[in-house]
């Protein structure tokens, strides 16, 4: 390659490093972001099926975050070690330390099955039935009783 001739070539140059080195710049928040999101959606979902708390669902993230990445796959990993992570043991884990991140439990077995028993009938709100988890716990515990299960408004 031969030495730039003019200032006008040199001023090309230096743009077109500038401009390489913010699209580099760009790209790694990018994938950084997309590392997060993937880790995000892997953990929403251990979250969920580990019956977690709607509102506690962001603070637990924050914490398995500082402790967890995603591999190249979107596989979570443990940061300390690289190996494979498994975030619902990890939440298990959570329990004693963060009591509050999962729902009281509401009777004989009924993990936290937010029902409540009007008119000799279990009842939910729309939007606690629309929790699949919920629903099915009230769902299991009418059955249980032989109380009629009743969604609200």
């Amino acid at each position: 390659m031969t030495e730039p001739q003019t200032e006008t070539e040199i001023d090309d140059i230096e743009a077109l490093q500038t401009a390489l080195a913010e699209t580099r710049a760009a790209l790694a928040e990018a994938q950084g972001r997309a590392a997060y999101l993937a880790l995000e959606a892997a953990f929403r979902a251990a979250a969920h099926t580990a019956g977690l708390r709607a509102d506690a669902v962001a603070d637990a993230l924050a914490l398995a975050a500082e402790g967890h990445a995603v591999d190249g796959e979107g596989r979570p990993v443990e940061l300390a070690t690289g190996e494979a992570a498994d975030l619902a043991a990890w939440l298990e884990g959570q329990r004693t330390d963060h009591p509050g991140w999962w729902p009281d439990s509401s009777g004989g077995g009924a993990a936290g099955v937010v029902a409540t028993s009007l008119s000799g009938g279990i009842t939910l709100t729309r939007d606690q039935a629309r929790d699949p988890a919920r629903y099915r716990a009230a769902r299991e515990a009418a059955s249980r009783t032989g109380l009629p299960l009743a969604i609200l408004g």
